[in-house]
């Protein structure tokens, strides 16, 4: 079956066109609180490639603030309130407490205040929005899709949640078509309960899981966004007639939300993953070292072979989600084939940082024992020698919630060694018994021989050296500063 062709623009456009919300951002001065964030940083060279005067801060002179300066955007290193003097619109972080002097200064002067995903939503409201949320695998599920349309020749504008090599950092702006219109592949961020700020006419969901419930107040509430959420790509049918509902049919989660949003929006359903009732299913998965092969069928019919220059059956899965996307828009079978096969892993997500003296280091982002599982899977799985990990938590409110969670995958994941560094607290206050000891004795009682929790970065990465032999691997794993570690290991390992 040939891959359908589908245009843009080809319908009447919603309200919020392109040449309105461009002439809504042209000259206007916007400040951008937590500048040097992955998110927040993307947002601010997107908001000034649509014509606003951008400025930005935060606190300190690291994350994206040294990529910032380089594109000529000011960023300036400390908080203040007189930023809100010289700003029309002013943007904030979800880390920004809501009684934080600048924010108070920006409102007594009545000026507009916005978190980070309603500008995000203001900016991404014209052209095609393929947007794609979930609890895990969405950066990676977004930059396949990127890479696709890029490999194809398609200009879009690009955001993900983590740097890409080739990118430079996590962010591309592309140019609109000969109508002014755009396309924009997204990573949502569903954390903080704020997915209804973005309207896509091509929502994919990858996962829906135990993850930022304190900002929702339970899973039904998570399950309930994501199914409004993918509803409103009926608003952006109106203007584009790829528009589609895309999500993992493998989870019943995802799956009862497609099904409720298909009845609300009126739109098509493309549901992805491995089992037999797949519209988009995946078949064969074979990982080969560091690569993973699979067969994809589908209303285009079988294609054989499909490679992966990245380990693991949930690539596999993430690819289906991006290759689906691709057939939706028009892409076939030779040009997915190509660009899979070419596809960069976005940093962090299972990157090989060095190998010394036969042992090789990995960072992973993962900080969900959902994704702590599926990565320990992947170095188990590549891995000549022994595996040990090295997991700081991230946040008190998560380690108290998943404790459990996190001590069942880490004693049945295959690593020999589990060292474990205090909780990243991401400016939490402590919360008793969910903390980096209380994990390891939870570990040791479900009988993990080699479960250590130690003090700092140092002592780990001695432990570490000690402990590894040539084969070995060593899973560098959190979303905090333990990625710190993988660079002071292969130093370590040199001497």
């Amino acid at each position: 079956m040939p891959s359908p062709q589908v245009r843009i623009g080809s319908r009447a456009p919603a309200s919020g066109s392109s040449t309105r919300l461009a002439a809504s951002l042209a000259g206007l001065k916007v400040h951008f609180m937590g500048a040097g964030g992955i998110g927040m940083s993307a947002l601010m060279e997107l908001a000034r490639a649509r014509g606003a005067e951008v400025s930005g801060c935060d606190g300190c002179a690291g994350g994206q603030v040294p990529h910032l300066r380089a594109q000529g955007l000011p960023v300036a290193v400390g908080h203040d309130p007189s930023h809100a003097e010289a700003c029309d619109v002013l943007v904030y972080s979800p880390a920004v407490p809501d009684d934080h002097p600048e924010l108070l200064r920006a409102r007594a002067l009545g000026k507009p205040v916005h978190p980070r995903m309603s500008m995000l939503g203001r900016v991404a409201r014209s052209g095609r929005v393929i947007g794609v949320t979930g609890s895990h695998g969405k950066t990676t599920i977004t930059w396949m899709i990127a890479h696709l349309l890029l490999h194809s020749g398609r200009d879009p504008d690009v955001l993900v949640g983590g740097v890409v090599a080739s990118l430079g950092s996590n962010v591309r702006v592309g140019k609109p078509d000969a109508a002014g219109l755009r396309e924009l592949v997204l990573e949502v961020d569903e954390s903080d309960n704020r997915l209804h700020e973005i309207r896509p006419s091509l929502p994919v969901v990858s996962n829906i899981d135990n993850d930022h419930l304190e900002h929702y107040g339970g899973l039904r509430a998570l399950e309930a966004a994501i199914t409004t959420y993918l509803a409103s790509a009926g608003e952006g049918a109106r203007r584009d007639e790829a528009a589609a509902l895309i999500g993992c049919g493998d989870d019943p989660r995802v799956r009862a939300a497609l099904e409720m949003a298909v009845l609300q929006s009126g739109l098509p359903m493309f549901d992805y993953g491995f089992e037999a009732e797949r519209t988009v299913r995946g078949e064969n998965v074979r990982s080969e070292g560091m690569r993973v092969r699979f067969d994809a069928r589908g209303p285009f019919g079988t294609w054989r072979g499909i490679e992966l220059p990245m380990p693991g059956a949930h690539n596999a899965l993430n690819a289906l989600a991006a290759l689906s996307v691709g057939w939706r828009l028009g892409l076939g079978e030779d040009a997915v084939r190509a660009a899979l096969a070419c596809c960069e892993r976005v940093g962090r997500r299972f990157e090989v940082k060095g190998e010394v003296a036969g042992v090789r280091v990995v960072d992973d982002y993962g900080h969900h024992p959902a994704e702590l599982a599926v990565t320990l899977r992947a170095a188990r799985d590549t891995s000549a020698g022994r595996v040990a990990v090295l997991f700081q938590p991230h946040r008190y409110t998560r380690t108290q919630a998943l404790l459990d969670e996190f001590a069942r995958v880490l004693a049945e994941g295959g690593a020999e060694a589990v060292l474990l560094l205090p909780v990243y607290a991401a400016s939490e206050a402590p919360i008793a018994g969910a903390d980096h000891a209380s994990l390891a004795a939870r570990l040791r009682a479900r009988g993990h021989a080699c479960a250590e929790a130690l003090d700092g970065l140092d002592a780990a990465v001695e432990r570490l050296a000690a402990w590894a032999r040539p084969g070995d691997t060593v899973l560098v794993q959190g979303a905090g500063d333990v990625t710190e570690a993988a660079p002071l290991l292969l130093e370590r390992l040199r001497r």
